[in-house]
């Protein structure tokens, strides 16, 4: 039987608001979770995947596309570097504890829909770019037992004041053999003043040019969400994924004028191939 890694059960994200490579979506978590239960046995592995997402064009928006999601890994020991989290390393502790550190990267967001790289919409012109920015991921999190398991994450930019995020999460195993994983999770998220405004702000010059009205969205939570992901193993190499996740906007961010939406959904089809 495959047992869970600590070190996989996490979520995203990032991302989502503070965004980082397209993807780093929820339903990397099972190919992350693929990589490491294959790699039970061996102290090094690496992992390949390729999936397609659809998803709204950014956090708010009332638009929707769908964009191909490739993915690397390579794990050895308690290092990783990957497309999700960056190059950092995790370190699990008998009694259920695990603790972690990463760098990673945040694409930004544009205001046009025409880069394959970056989160964006026509709907936001005038609003002007938010910038990419390295970022740091301090991690921490527990498994009370082998079927529901605690996470917290601080989320900050090294290379631009975007401001910081915090995350809370939960994740219930409710199926897990050699074959099939089920995982139901939520997570909210916490913005201080500074990120919230960055990503659902309208300042002064940005309401000029845009034509939206002036907004301070103040500190709070930014995100709450829901997923449903579900993993099952064709061979010891092979694995396809399937991730449906719903996600609300509080009152907090969800009177900005840029949020056309405040609830929606978010689906993930993959496969991966690990050696």
């Amino acid at each position: 039987m495959h047992t869970l890694n600590p070190i996989v059960v996490s979520i995203i994200d990032p991302g989502s608001f503070m965004k980082e490579i397209k993807t780093t979506v929820a339903a990397l978590f099972i190919i992350s979770f693929s990589a490491h239960a294959a790699a039970e046995n061996s102290s090094s592995s690496i992992t390949l995947g390729l999936g397609a997402q659809y998803a709204p064009k950014y956090t708010g928006s009332d638009k929707y596309e769908t964009h191909a999601l490739p993915y690397f890994e390579w794990t050895s020991g308690g290092w990783f570097l990957n497309t999700e989290k960056g190059l950092g390393y995790s370190h699990q502790f008998d009694n259920g504890l695990y603790l972690g550190q990463a760098i990673g990267y945040s694409t930004g967001r544009t205001d046009s829909g025409n880069s394959w790289i970056q989160d964006g919409s026509d709907t936001l012109k005038g609003m002007g770019k938010i910038d990419p920015a390295m970022t740091t991921t301090a991690t921490m999190g527990w498994w009370a037992t082998p079927w529901i398991g605690f996470e917290g994450n601080i989320i900050a930019p090294l290379t631009d004041s975007q401001g910081m995020q915090y995350t809370g999460k939960v994740n219930i195993v409710a199926f897990n053999n050699d074959i099939d994983t089920l995982v139901f999770s939520s997570e909210a998220k916490y913005g201080d003043a500074r990120f919230n405004n960055t990503w659902f702000g309208v300042n002064d010059k940005q309401s000029v040019n845009s034509g939206f009205r002036k907004y301070s969205a103040g500190s709070g939570i930014n995100s709450i969400d829901y997923g449903i992901n579900w993993q099952h193993m064709f061979s010891n190499n092979w694995s396809g994924y399937a991730d449906v996740r719903y996600t609300t906007l509080p009152n907090r961010v969800n009177n900005s004028p840029i949020v056309k939406k405040d609830d929606y959904f978010t689906f993930t089809l993959g496969a991966a191939y690990t050696f």
